[in-house]
């Protein structure tokens, strides 16, 4: 999964000639709603962020000149990084193309990432889903399935989720086809993992995986 795969359909950036006054009311929406707002110029090249600063600049300021420097993601950047920086505190993600690195071609919000998060998995019946972190340089995707395969269970999906940066601890979801959990939870704390979050109920509803990836993102905060 890239970043591109966690674009927003909900976010529309404003032109950089723009004034205040022309945008104020989608900017103070956006604002309150999910974050700043992208800026782009005629060609659709990438500017910056209009955050809730830009909002005391005289009406007649156009917002090319207020944006910020926020630094975009390249579209095939790995969604772990994306994650990692929501995590660092950022609410709204440009995203630019490979090519040239300056053309905008959306924006990732925290709702868009979850919801790409959540697609990482089929539902399935008769599972749990836990989160599991260790140390930096300790992940051993065989060291997980081994652990697994110790509760008598089977490992169905794994997805690495945070932890390339260096001296980040990675964050690990994974499905078993296990209805109870703990077990599978003990045998992978013997393998050096911690569980931070797990749920297993048939037909999990969005709101349950939105909960969950929330708890993530707070964990890497701390």
């Amino acid at each position: 999964m890239t970043a591109k795969d966690a674009i927003s359909s909900q976010i529309e950036a404003l032109n950089g000639e723009m004034t205040i006054g022309e945008s104020i009311d989608r900017l103070c929406i956006a604002i309150e709603r999910r974050g700043p707002l992208p800026v782009v110029d005629d060609s659709g090249r990438y500017l910056g962020m209009a955050d809730a600063s830009a909002l005391g600049a005289p009406r007649g300021s156009q917002l090319g000149n207020l944006a910020n420097g926020t630094r975009p993601m390249s579209a095939s950047s790995p969604v772990s990084l994306l994650l990692e920086r929501m995590a660092a505190g950022e609410t709204v993600i440009p995203i630019v193309d490979d090519v040239s690195s300056e053309m905008y071609i959306g924006a990732a919000d925290r709702e868009s990432a979850m919801r790409m998060a959540a697609s990482l998995f089929p539902q399935l019946d008769d599972y749990t889903e836990l989160t599991v972190v260790c140390p930096s340089g300790e992940y051993s995707a065989s060291a997980i399935a081994h652990a697994v395969e110790d509760a008598d269970a089977h490992l169905l999906n794994l997805n690495v989720v945070a932890g390339t940066q260096p001296n980040s601890p990675t964050s690990v979801i994974l499905r078993v086809n296990h209805s109870r959990g703990d077990s599978v939870a003990r045998s992978l704390a013997r393998y050096g993992y911690d569980t931070v979050e797990m749920a297993g109920t048939p037909g999990l509803l969005n709101a349950d995986m939105i909960e969950r990836v929330n708890s993530l993102l707070h964990y890497l905060e701390v």
